[in-house]
């Protein structure tokens, strides 16, 4: 399955807007239902969470990689925003993924 990404502004407003959220002591999530038949995801990563690009990017590519492993056992059709908080950046991979999939089980977005 392809990933795509939520793009404009406009459809990360709406979603944080008129979306559902739910958070843990590594994201921030929020998500919309949408009309298409696949998931758009966004990533936040603030330079609250580091100063450094460098490791900034790095928690990008770690947020996409988990959400790549759980892409298959979620539900489709939403517009997903994950915001990192500040101890992404400290924390190894193998907890950042067992947050992710702690934010698909409770929100029920895991398919059963």
């Amino acid at each position: 399955m392809k990933m795509t990404s939520l793009k404009n502004s406009k459809n990360f407003d709406r979603v944080f807007h008129d979306g559902q959220r739910f958070g843990n002591r590594h994201f921030q999530f929020y998500y919309l239902k949408n009309r298409k038949s696949t998931n758009r995801l966004g990533i936040i990563v603030s330079k609250k969470v580091s100063k450094r690009a460098v490791v900034r990017n790095k928690v990008k590519r770690r947020i996409r990689a988990s959400y790549q492993n759980e892409l298959e056992r979620i539900q489709q059709g939403y517009d997903l925003i994950i915001v990192a908080k500040k101890r992404c950046a400290e924390d190894p991979y193998r907890d950042l993924d067992r947050s992710l999939k702690h934010l698909f089980y409770k929100t029920k977005l895991e398919k059963s």
